[in-house]
């Protein structure tokens, strides 16, 4: 209940000393909604940063694994056709690069027939009879009351690869129509026999008029010969489209500006963070201010996994051997005196065509050995190993161990000719080809994880939506600590007020008793002005 008790009698301002009183208790609340506007401010800030951080997941997922590097420019060049380009060519993520040398001498062609006859009318019937068959196995059958455009039709609708058309070789004022068939198919081997339907008034008789041919080239002096110009079948995941007669060079090489522009993008992202990280852990002592996130745990955490990742080397490849390559400085990318990461792109490039595998390697899993290495992932240690085949109670099992560790071996999965690293060991991701597993084999095993696929695999990590992500946690316990800060501001404030009506309700009584007493001063001035006037 509100009510004013400024005071009739005392002449006290009571609503001001009660507000100034109140004031003074609501201190605690005060300090306690500062740190919600710090915790919302810490939120914002971690939001920030897991924009970054997905940024820079982003990037990296364009270099982490070899098949990113699998980009290749596809070209032909020399071209010495008058007539055109020779032919046009494309690859796929499997191309191999390479030079080849090529001379179209002919096109692959699809035949055509046309009939002998011309005739002046599409719609009248053309008193024609028999039966057309295409190819030995489809019958069309013709009527006298058949039309010339009736009959072109029912070659469609046969089922036969081919097409009917009807062109006109004289003029719109006096036609003279012919029936022409096209097979469907390109190549010597699609060619088709027609018959003739000669048993009405008028004859249809067929004449070939381009034979059925497959294309002939060589390339690198050897001789080829497709059924079709679009050949997908002569170099491995590549496609080329012959156009026209002529000789040129196809050329296929790695994409390396793109994969420049991908290492550009990546140090750029990676900058971004490391500035939001800078902006968070700010202090200024002049003006009493630091980050939303300053000396936060988890973000140093971020931090020096991400610097460390970048500037040591690549586990599992020897960076002791000055013929490796295993550092990110070693192929041009490089932090500059404010520590931030810039690119040599001319060295860069340079070592994409002098040492591409190798500059794949530092971003990408590798590995090399006694089996085949299919893939790892940012989870798994890089290292060398030791690997054996054992029988465990009648199981065999494919175990490897660190050359460098605890000399403890780990047991991996096989399936089939496939052995794979279980999840939450130093080889979880790994997954290599090993064939049939003999007891008693053993060997060895470098395995490499490069710099894009250990950050791709932490950065994951830190921006996961679920309670193993180290961001999503960090929000999860602002929120429990912003709930339970509300909640005491909450009881503050129930207790708060009661207090301020209690002080109210003390200061209305002041008041009544203030006013009880000036009642009683004058009645007690009254009874002694009564009693001075009597003795006189």
């Amino acid at each position: 209940m509100d009510f004013s008790v400024d005071g009739l009698v005392s002449g006290l301002d009571t609503t001001s000393i009660v507000s100034q009183l109140i004031e003074l208790q609501r201190r605690p609340i005060t300090l306690l909604e500062n740190r919600q506007i710090a915790l919302a401010d810490q939120k914002a800030a971690w939001q920030e940063m897991s924009t970054q951080l997905l940024k820079l997941e982003t990037a990296v997922n364009k270099l982490n694994f070899p098949s990113k590097f699998s980009q290749f420019i596809s070209k032909f060049n020399s071209n010495n056709s008058s007539g055109g380009t020779v032919l046009s060519v494309s690859a796929g993520s499997s191309t191999t690069a390479g030079i080849y040398s090529v001379a179209v001498s002919q096109l692959a062609q699809a035949q055509k027939s046309a009939s002998s006859e011309t005739y002046s009318s599409l719609t009248t019937a053309l008193g024609a009879s028999g039966t057309i068959t295409i190819g030995g196995s489809y019958n069309v059958t013709v009527a006298l009351t058949d039309t010339l455009e009736q009959i072109k039709n029912n070659i469609n609708s046969s089922g036969a690869p081919v097409t009917a058309t009807v062109i006109n070789t004289a003029s719109t004022s006096n036609p003279a129509y012919k029936l022409l068939v096209a097979g469907s198919n390109t190549g010597a081997s699609n060619s088709f026999t027609i018959t003739d339907a000669t048993d009405g008034s008028t004859n249809i008789t067929f004449g070939t008029t381009l034979s059925a041919q497959d294309a002939a080239l060589t390339i690198d002096g050897i001789s080829v010969t497709k059924d079709s110009n679009a050949i997908t079948d002569l170099i491995f995941d590549a496609t080329i489209n012959l156009e026209t007669t002529g000789s040129g060079t196809i050329t296929f090489a790695a994409d390396n500006e793109a994969i420049i522009d991908n290492v550009k993008a990546f140090t750029a992202a990676y900058n971004d963070v490391k500035a939001e990280i800078a902006k968070q852990f700010a202090l200024n002592t002049d003006k009493n201010t630091k980050g939303a996130l300053f000396g936060n745990l988890s973000l140093e955490t971020i931090q020096n996994q991400i610097v460390s990742i970048l500037s040591n080397g690549v586990p599992g490849i020897d960076g002791t051997d000055s013929s490796n390559l295993a550092y990110l400085s070693q192929i041009g990318v490089a932090t500059d005196e404010e520590n931030l990461l810039q690119v040599d792109e001319a060295k860069l490039r340079d070592m994409l065509v002098n040492r591409f595998d190798d500059v794949q390697n530092i971003f990408a899993p590798s590995g090399s050995g006694t089996y085949t290495f299919v893939s790892a992932l940012g989870a798994t240690r890089g290292a060398t190993y030791n690997t054996r085949v054992i029988d465990n109670g009648g199981t065999t099992e494919f175990q490897m161990q660190d050359q460098n560790g605890d000399g403890s071996w780990v047991t991996m999965a096989t399936n089939g000719n496939f052995v794979t690293g279980v999840n939450d060991t130093i080889l979880e991701g790994l997954i290599l080809r090993t064939g049939t597993l003999t007891v008693g084999d053993t060997g060895t095993m470098r395995v490499a994880v490069g710099v894009a696929e250990r950050l791709a695999y932490n950065t994951a990590k830190y921006t996961e939506f679920s309670t193993e992500g180290l961001i999503f946690n960090q929000n999860d316990s602002i929120e429990k600590q912003d709930k339970e800060l509300q909640k005491q501001i909450d009881d503050l404030e129930e207790r708060l007020a009661k207090k301020e009506v209690d002080l109210k309700t003390k200061f209305v009584k002041l008041e009544t008793l203030l006013s009880q007493l000036s009642s009683q001063q004058s009645y007690l001035d009254s009874q002694l002005a009564n009693l001075s006037r009597g003795w006189k």
